[in-house]
């Protein structure tokens, strides 16, 4: 918590970020997809909390929502680094303050936590005013990932750059303090994540299909329920119920990406089936045995998996 004192330390903390930082996905978001598996309904009070700010809305979602800390995709990388480092870390972040105690608590590495209350979202200039009455301007080093970071970054001693996208890198690299930077780059391709939860491969098969039309709706269709997928059964390939994790579940695509891929995935889909089809008993009967399938499936090896599936794609294609 906060206090009007300043701690005292003999060595310059080292502060780290919590979402897209610490760990390879954003809690907010994790907080709604807990909530799309268990409580539907309760976002529909979403863009009402948001009315009352962003602090708020992450409020309620705490109060609500559940999220399984033990299988967060954490950055392993960082915590070695941070861990190695043998300085006092100091968690502070954008998530609700109760949230990021127990994320504390969890790792027990952290001697403070800094959090939205509710009322102040604790993130940018809100985060840099914290921090340097805190430890005073240049009193400590700062991990973060985003360009929200940068305001953080000009009144840290040293930046460190986590995983970060490359105008965020290059914006870092502007700063004045810019050569203190620390840089720990992404092991995997954003781009090769986005077309692995496309499932591409999966489009081969609407080749049979009878039209143009037809095969770009089947193949967008598709696509868009897997992601969906991927979001209902992440905690359960997280705790390895599942043969694989999607990208999704191992961070290596931002959850909000599949909230935005999969609906309008979909929708696109309908446009062009719908006037091939001329009803929705064909859609209807596909969304439903593609969902069932694909959770099905997801226990079984790679494989045969994308056999079963395959097998199902082909038959649809040519019906």
């Amino acid at each position: 918590m906060l206090t009007s004192q300043r701690p005292i330390y003999t060595l310059i903390p080292l502060v780290l970020d919590l979402d897209g930082t610490l760990i390879h996905t954003d809690t907010f978001h994790e907080m709604m997809v807990s909530l799309l598996t268990r409580k539907p309904l309760i976002l529909l009070r979403l863009p009402f909390w948001f009315l009352k700010g962003r602090a708020y809305a992450k409020a309620q979602l705490v109060e609500h929502a559940e999220v399984n800390l033990a299988t967060l995709p954490y950055n392993k990388q960082l915590l070695a680094f941070a861990q190695k480092e043998g300085r006092p870390l100091i968690l502070a972040t954008g998530t609700d303050q109760r949230l990021a105690q127990k994320i504390s608590d969890h790792l027990g590495i952290f001697q403070d936590v800094i959090g939205s209350n509710g009322k102040i979202n604790m993130t940018g200039h809100q985060k840099g005013k914290a921090l340097c009455e805190r430890f005073g301007r240049q009193g400590f080093d700062y991990a973060g990932d985003s360009s929200v970071d940068t305001s953080v970054w000009q009144v840290s001693r040293k930046a460190l750059v986590v995983c970060p996208k490359w105008r965020v890198l290059q914006k870092a690299r502007a700063l004045k303090n810019a050569e203190h930077i620390h840089y720990i780059p992404r092991d995997y391709s954003r781009l090769f994540s986005f077309l692995l939860a496309l499932r591409p491969f999966f489009w081969l098969f609407n080749l049979l299909a009878s039209s143009a039309s037809l095969g770009i709706g089947l193949s967008f269709l598709s696509s868009g329920l897997l992601i969906l997928n991927d979001l209902l059964l992440m905690e359960k390939e997280r705790t390895g119920l599942c043969k694989r994790k999607s990208v999704f579940a191992r961070g290596k695509l931002h959850l909000q990406t599949a909230f935005m891929m999969s609906p309008l995935l979909i929708l696109s889909s309908l446009f062009f089936m719908w006037s091939i089809l001329g009803n929705g008993l064909y859609i209807v009967v596909y969304i439903s045995l593609l969902l069932g399938l694909d959770r099905m499936t997801r226990v079984v090896s790679p494989p045969l998996r994308w056999a079963v599936l395959g097998l199902f794609q082909t038959l649809a294609a040519i019906i």
